[in-house]
């Protein structure tokens, strides 16, 4: 009889013990930015327009996927609602491993950015837990670990606009400024180097005699040990690090160049007429896709070339806006 109890007893414990590791996994794959789920994207360029004539109406736009064949577009996030309105995203991200994807606004009430997965499930706002706010964030870049993420947000103290960059946690969603800003400077298009160590970002410089200079920094992950290595008179609005870890390629005086990290070996890429944004590199780093308006009146093209600037080819003409994205 004892020895039944007993056993009873054990057997009580033991569905007891199942059923909390159980629901803990669960809510740790739940919450788990990497866990898979969804449809799996690949071989795509992801990219922001207003082509729809919905997202048009609304003064917003959406985030599409197209293959690098020029078929099968798809708008994968419809126009986000917010408030009595709608957004107007700014920038996107994707990390191809967990396949997420994060969504920037230019909005200064919404502290916070979205985030889905690459084939549009999922999407919800995040917002920090603790530390600093991510209003108006203009860029935005997840880390190649999956769980990082850089910001470029507005310090609103400043007028006219100025930029710093707060890096955060995906998990935890604590965030703390890395690069502060002054009424002089602006920290802009944060990209991550590819082991995660070190970043590139864009400063503007504004001068005392009411010039603008622009130069190209590099950092540590933690914002410290700082330092410029190109600095140019004209524009420079993006840049992107290389997978192979090789390049930077940037947009200047809407062309682009690349250059190597520590600023030497610069190469113009694409002059082309009408001018070119958003470089982004291939996984492969053998290849750049980028945005270059059309010749036929209010359409935008995706372009991809070689890294060496050759074999230009259009994967798409767009009706509306194009901000290139990410290369998945």
């Amino acid at each position: 009889m004892f020895i039944r109890m007993r056993s009873r007893r054990a057997n009580i414990i033991t569905a007891y013990v199942v059923a909390i590791v159980i629901l803990f996994v669960g809510r740790q794959l739940a919450s788990n930015p990497r866990a898979p789920a969804g449809e799996p994207v690949e071989n795509a360029l992801i990219f922001i327009s207003d082509s729809d004539s919905i997202d048009a109406s609304r003064e917003s736009n959406s985030v599409y996927r197209i293959g690098l064949d020029g078929r099968g577009m798809k708008r994968i996030v419809g126009s986000i609602p917010h408030g009595d309105g709608y957004l107007r995203t700014t920038d996107i991200d994707c990390h191809v491993a967990s396949q997420q994807l994060v969504i920037a606004s230019h909005r200064q009430d919404l502290n916070g950015f979205h985030h889905a997965l690459l084939d549009g499930s999922g999407l919800h706002l995040d917002k920090p837990a603790t530390g600093d706010l991510l209003s108006a964030t203009r860029q935005i870049s997840i880390a190649p670990d999956g769980f990082s993420i850089i910001v470029s947000r507005q310090f609103e103290e400043f007028s006219p606009t100025r930029y710093g960059l707060v890096v955060g946690d995906l998990r935890s969603r604590e965030f703390r400024i890395i690069i502060t800003t002054t009424a002089g400077w602006s920290f802009m298009s944060p990209a991550w180097s590819p082991d995660g160590t070190r970043l590139a970002y864009v400063v503007e410089r504004h001068d005392r005699d009411a010039s603008t200079r622009y130069q190209l920094g590099t950092a540590r992950s933690s914002g410290n040990f700082r330092r410029i290595v190109f600095e140019s008179r004209l524009k420079i609005s993006e840049v992107a690090w290389s997978p192979d870890g090789k390049w930077l390629a940037l947009e200047m005086n809407r062309m682009i160049y690349k250059l190597r990290p520590d600023g030497r070996d610069l190469t113009l890429l694409s002059s082309h007429q009408a001018g070119a944004s958003s470089p982004r590199w291939s996984p492969d780093s053998q290849r750049i896709s980028f945005v270059a308006p059309s010749s036929f009146q209010g359409f935008n093209q995706l372009l991809v070339m070689d890294a060496d600037g050759r074999n230009i080819q259009q994967v798409a003409s767009i009706r509306g806006e194009v901000i290139n994205g990410c290369w998945v």
